[in-house]
């Protein structure tokens, strides 16, 4: 049979909360993008804008060679595609720096709207060089009215399809009707050359089916994309409302804790008092009756201190309490000696090997983060069991805290699920009848609200190991000292 050194424990890694994005604002009748999601928007389209100035570089490199001209019999580009090229650089550096401005965020609107121009007066260069008739490169526009969709609100896209009209329809005029710009097709045979009825029929046919069709694509595309972000703008509705009516909770449940402490206490006083001789001798049946009673009462006092402790740090407004720089060597001796007692009653020992580093963050915080964590390693250890407590620099000198017992354990179907409120398994309930279940709910709370990783490794029947790695801080204590891989005594 394998030794119990030999079996691999179960771990479990906490997932750090993640904010809800809001990506969509009403905006009259329109839902809008927020402005998070423009700038990412923004962005990305300058990242793409590079791979059509590539596109032109590579296309003007391979009209300089005459055999791959006389091979797909066309004419040579000349310097356009350069020239093309270098304008959308020049406005791309430009619209780079604006998005990614300080400043500007708050006109991240502005950046795209020229954006959209900017590409169409190019992209309509193009077009009239390649050959906006003769060639299909007219639906390259679609491109643009699709982003749009995407980007803007219907009515936003439609201006950016009439636009892209406007201009597909001017560059025709001035080749073909008003004849003010002459053939630049790439192709050697132009239609200009062929200017008779039927060919200027299809001429105009075709370019009335291309509008139609791009009329389509912004219909189906506009759509889409408005039924989408209102459904998404619908779930971000309904999450807003549940967290709210969930704070409301936490609120009414903060309120009945709070007037349920004193009461509780009080029974708790006035039972010592008897047990103590206050009103005379007392039968034994009575004494026992009394005890049952204190138990209870300390029992339910502090699950109201967890249920208080918890609701505080669900609430948002510990967000924004002042955090200041912690030493660990502090906070976790004096977390140690409030479970000492506890410790002493079950002859659990502690091994501490605990070396200073900075922590961040709220010093009651972190108080009910590791008293809780020390407690459950007391309280679930055999008796003359051990608890180890390391505290070390991790290798990104980031805080790193192990809380290790040798106890009942956890089996791993269990695990993914103790920081649940008030889960307890069998073996925890049998081994401990008194406990909440709400301790590593505060954990998770604490954890979530700075960003802590725990890491928990389990062996059913032979103990749990909590590591907890903080985010690291700048200039901490020991910064000179080389960061530790692993904790010595662990």
């Amino acid at each position: 049979m394998a030794s119990e050194e030999s079996i691999q424990p179960a771990v479990y890694e906490l997932p750090l909360r993640q904010e809800l994005p809001v990506d969509a604002e009403i905006k009259g009748s329109e839902i809008s993008l927020s402005e998070s999601l423009l700038m990412r928007n923004a962005l990305w389209f300058c990242r793409v804008r590079w791979l059509v100035i590539a596109t032109l570089v590579c296309y003007g490199v391979l009209g300089q060679f005459r055999r791959s001209i006389d091979y797909f019999e066309i004419r040579s580009p000349g310097t356009w595609p350069f020239v093309m090229a270098g304008i959308l650089t020049l406005f791309n550096l430009v619209f780079l720096f604006l998005a990614r401005a300080r400043t500007f965020p708050s006109k991240i609107i502005f950046n795209l709207w020229g954006q959209i121009i900017v590409d169409l007066v190019i992209l309509t260069g193009v077009v009239y060089f390649i050959g906006s008739l003769e060639t299909n490169i007219a639906f390259t526009y679609l491109f643009h009215i699709v982003l749009s969709c995407v980007f803007f609100s219907r009515r936003q896209s439609l201006i950016v399809t009439i636009m892209a009209i406007v201009m597909f329809a001017a560059c025709i005029a001035a080749e073909y009707v008003l004849k003010i710009l002459p053939s630049m097709s790439i192709f050697n045979e132009s239609f200009h050359e062929q200017n008779h009825s039927p060919v200027l029929a299809t001429l105009t046919v075709n370019f009335f089916f291309a509008i139609g069709i791009w009329l389509v694509v912004w219909y189906l595309a506009s759509h889409l994309s408005w039924m989408v972000r209102r459904r998404d703008f619908e779930l971000t509705e309904t999450n807003l409302r549940l967290v709210a009516a969930q704070e409301e909770r936490a609120r009414h449940m903060l309120a009945t804790t709070h007037q349920l402490k004193a009461p509780f206490a009080a029974i708790y006083s006035n039972a010592q008092l008897l047990l103590q001789g206050y009103c005379g001798d007392i039968p034994d049946e009575a004494l026992q009756v009394i005890q049952r009673i204190t138990s209870r009462s300390r029992r339910l006092t502090t699950e109201i201190q967890e249920m208080l402790q918890l609701a505080n740090l669900s609430s948002t407004s510990q967000q924004s309490l002042p955090q200041s720089r912690i030493v660990s060597t502090d906070l976790l001796l004096w977390c140690k000696s409030q479970v000492d007692p506890i410790a002493r009653e079950r002859g659990v020992t502690f091994k501490v090997n605990v070396r200073p580093v900075a922590m961040v963050g709220t010093e009651d915080h972190f108080k009910m983060l590791f008293v809780n964590l020390l407690s459950n390693a007391v309280i679930y250890s055999h008796r003359n069991g051990h608890v180890h407590i390391c505290c070390y620099k991790g290798p990104d000198s980031e805080p790193v805290v192990t809380i290790a017992d040798n106890g009942i354990g956890i089996q791993p179907d269990k695990l993914p699920h103790i920081f649940e409120e008030h889960y307890r398994t069998n073996e925890a309930v049998q081994h401990n009848k008194e406990s909440s279940g709400l301790g590593l709910a505060i954990v998770k709370n604490v954890a979530e609200l700075y960003g802590i990783r725990i890491r928990v490794e389990s062996r059913f029947g032979s103990g749990t190991k909590f590591e907890l790695k903080f985010p690291a801080p700048n200039g901490s204590p020991g910064d000179n000292m080389k960061g530790e891989t692993k904790c010595p005594i662990s």
